[in-house]
C-alpha cells in the first residue's frame, strides 16, 4: 500500500482533500515548474532560440511513455475537446454510419459528435449502464446486438467520469473489428493511474490532460 504523500504537497495535516479526480492539488515539485516557467517569462530574451521546440518535445516523450507510444504518435493540444474535435475533422465518418458513446459520459467524447450529427448524417447510440454497473458488458451487447448497423466509431471514457466505472478498453477494441469502427478514448481519469499501452490496444486516437492524476502545472493535453 502507498504510504502517506503528504509531505510532496503543500497540505496541512488538518485538510484532508477528496476531490483529485476533479481538480488535483499540485504537489511542491509542480509549483516549482509553474514558478520556473513564470520566471522564464518574465525574461524571454534570455531563453535560447530553441527552447519552446526542446520543451515541447522533452514533454512529447514523456507523454509518449505513458501509454508506450512513440514521441511522434504524439501531438500537445489545449484540451481534450480540441482533440476531439481535430479527430472528427480528419475521420470520414460516412451518412447512415453510427456512432456509439456512453450515457451520462463528460462531454469531451460526446458533444462534438453530436453537434455534427445533423448534417454529418450518421446516428449516435447512447449506452446506459446495466443494473450491474458494468459498463463493458453493456458496451458489448451494444456492439453484438444483431439487426444495428455497424459501429463506425466508438468514442468513450476508460473510467466513466460520473460513476468511476472502469472500460475494459482490450474487449471493446476486439469487438469492433467485426464492425470494422474506430476506438476514441478520453483517458482523463486513467492517465497516470492506470496502466494503458497503445501498442498492445491499437486505438485510433487516446487523449488526456496533465492537470488531474498527472498533477501538472498548465491544463494541457495530448492526443
Amino acid at each position: 500500500m502507498l504510504p502517506s504523500q503528504r509531505h510532496l504537497f503543500d497540505m496541512p495535516r488538518e485538510v484532508s482533500y477528496l476531490n483529485a479526480a476533479a481538480w488535483s492539488p499540485l504537489p511542491l515539485v509542480s509549483v516549482e515548474a509553474g514558478q520556473m516557467g513564470a520566471a522564464r517569462k518574465a525574461r524571454p530574451w534570455a531563453m535560447a532560440d530553441d527552447f519552446q521546440e526542446t520543451q515541447f518535445e522533452r514533454a512529447r516523450k514523456a507523454a509518449a511513455a505513458m501509454i508506450n507510444a512513440n514521441a511522434e504518435d504524439i501531438a500537445l493540444i489545449p484540451s481534450v475537446g480540441y482533440g476531439v474535435s481535430t479527430a472528427a475533422k480528419v475521420l470520414d465518418l460516412p451518412a447512415g454510419s453510427r456512432i456509439v458513446v456512453l450515457d451520462r459520459d463528460h462531454t469531451s467524447p460526446v458533444l462534438e459528435w453530436m453537434s455534427r450529427q445533423e448534417a454529418a448524417g450518421y446516428e449516435i447510440d447512447s449506452v446506459a449502464r446495466g443494473e450491474d454497473g458494468d459498463w463493458t458488458a453493456a458496451l458489448l451487447e451494444e456492439l453484438a446486438e444483431p439487426g444495428k448497423k455497424p459501429a463506425a466509431l466508438v468514442s468513450i471514457s476508460s473510467v466513466h467520469w460520473s460513476d468511476g466505472g472502469l472500460i475494459d478498453l482490450a474487449k471493446v477494441k476486439e469487438a469492433l473489428r467485426g464492425h470494422g469502427g474506430m476506438l476514441l478514448v478520453d483517458a482523463t481519469h486513467g492517465a497516470g493511474v492506470m496502466a494503458m499501452d497503445v501498442a498492445e490496444l491499437d486505438p485510433d486516437f487516446v487523449i488526456y490532460p496533465t492537470y488531474k492524476w498527472l498533477l501538472g502545472a498548465v491544463s494541457r493535453s495530448v492526443v
